[in-house]
């Protein structure tokens, strides 16, 4: 059996793993980008930050940490696509 100690860190983990989501997901939103996507697209990126702000109130335990991890926007990209160039 988990002491309650362990679950309450585990439950903590779980947080830092959604709040570095919604993080990495902040850029989804610059208006350089935002102004870019579609209407579609807008409802997609606020449904996905609002899943992860929602994520730790839909799972019962955090053995499950990322069986309901929601899904990210197909649409878009993180590797390569914000860094400045030189």
């Amino acid at each position: 059996m988990v002491e309650e100690t362990d679950m309450d860190l585990m439950w903590a983990k779980m947080r830092r793993v959604r709040n570095a989501l919604l993080l990495q997901s902040d850029k989804y939103v610059l208006p350089d980008l935002w102004e870019g996507y579609t209407v579609a697209q807008r409802g997609e990126v606020r449904r996905y930050r609002m899943e992860l702000r929602d994520w730790p109130e839909n799972i019962d335990t955090p053995f499950s940490l990322g069986t309901k991890l929601p899904a990210k926007p197909s649409f878009v990209k993180d590797v390569g696509t914000y860094n400045l160039r030189r």
